[in-house]
C-alpha cells in the first residue's frame, strides 16, 4: 500500500514539475522563434513553430538601426551599479540587524521588509521631483539610486537571513585571533557567504535590469535610456513589428540567462540555504 501511495506521489510531482516547465518555456521558445521569422510568416495560417528559413534580418536592425545597442550598456552601467550600491548597505545593514541589539532593533526590521509593499508607481512622483532637485533626472546614477528602492529591502533581509545562520563562534574565534572588523568581513564572512553574495547580486541585477516604470520617469534621451525603455521603438500607433520585438527581447534576455548559467550552483545553494537559516 506504502507503495502504490509513493508511486502516485512521484507521479503526481513529475506531472507538476512537467506542466510548471512547459508553462516558462513555451512562450521563452515562442519568442525565439517569432524572432527568427519575417512579419508575412509571423501571420501566416496555420501557425507553425520551426520558421522556413532563420530570417536574421530582425536581429540585424536591432543592433543596426535601434538604441538596443546604447541601451544595453547604459543597462549594464545601472543595474550593477544599483546591485553594488545594494550590496554594500544591505549587506552592512543586514549584519547589524543580524548580530548587534539595539532599541528599535524590530521596529526598523519591520519597516526595511514593508517599505516592499509600497507600489513603484506611488514612488515615481517623489522620485522625479528629488532627482531634478539634485540634477539627477536624465541620467544612469539617477536611475541606479531609485532601482534601490525596489533591491535594497530584499538584499537586507536576504543577508541578515544569511547572516544570522553562520555560527557567532567563529567571529568571536577569529575576533581573539587578532582580526580587526574589517579582516572579519574580508577574511571570514564573504568567503563562508559566496552563495548569499551570489544569491543578492543576482536579484539585485535582475530588479534593476527588468525595470521599466521608473527608468520611464527619469530618463529623457538615449544617453541614459535603459533596454525595457528601448523595446517601444519597435511598436507605433499604428502597427507593432512582431519581428524586431521578439529578436530585442531575445537581446534583452540572453546576459540574465548567461550570468545564472555561470553561477547556478552558488544561487541555488544561497536560496537554500537562506530558507532554512531565515
Amino acid at each position: 500500500m506504502n507503495n502504490f501511495k509513493n508511486t502516485i506521489t512521484t507521479i503526481v510531482s513529475y506531472a507538476v514539475l512537467i506542466f510548471s516547465v512547459v508553462v516558462v518555456v513555451y512562450p521563452l521558445l515562442w519568442i525565439l522563434s517569432t524572432s527568427l521569422k519575417p512579419t508575412v510568416e509571423i501571420f501566416s495560417k496555420p501557425l507553425h513553430w520551426i520558421p522556413n528559413s532563420f530570417f536574421m534580418e530582425n536581429y540585424r536592425q536591432v543592433f543596426t538601426e535601434s538604441t538596443i545597442p546604447r541601451s544595453f550598456l547604459n543597462s549594464i552601467i545601472v543595474s550593477f551599479t544599483s546591485a553594488i550600491i545594494a550590496l554594500v548597505f544591505g549587506g552592512l545593514l543586514g549584519y547589524g540587524l543580524a548580530r548587534f541589539k539595539f532599541r528599535g532593533k524590530n521596529f526598523l526590521s519591520l519597516f526595511v521588509l514593508m517599505s516592499q509593499m509600497i507600489p513603484i508607481t506611488v514612488m515615481m512622483l517623489p522620485f522625479y521631483y528629488i532627482m531634478n532637485n539634485i540634477g539627477l533626472v536624465d541620467s544612469k546614477f539617477g536611475i541606479a539610486l531609485c532601482h534601490l528602492s525596489i533591491s535594497l529591502p530584499m538584499v537586507t533581509w536576504m543577508i541578515k537571513g544569511y547572516v544570522a545562520g553562520v555560527p557567532l563562534s567563529i567571529e568571536e574565534a577569529a575576533t581573539i585571533d587578532g582580526c580587526t572588523q574589517p579582516q572579519l568581513f574580508t577574511r571570514i564572512l564573504i568567503p563562508i557567504m559566496k552563495p548569499a553574495i551570489a544569491t543578492t547580486s543576482v536579484y539585485a541585477v535582475i530588479c534593476s535590469w527588468n525595470e521599466y516604470a521608473i527608468a520611464n520617469v527619469l530618463s529623457r534621451t538615449t544617453g541614459s535610456k535603459t533596454l525595457p525603455l528601448s523595446l517601444s521603438e519597435f511598436s507605433t500607433y499604428f502597427e507593432v513589428n512582431w519581428g524586431q520585438t521578439m529578436a530585442a527581447a531575445v537581446v534583452i534576455s540572453i546576459p540574465v540567462v548567461a550570468v545564472y548559467m555561470q553561477i547556478q550552483k552558488q544561487f541555488v545553494s544561497g536560496v537554500t540555504s537562506g530558507a532554512v537559516k531565515q
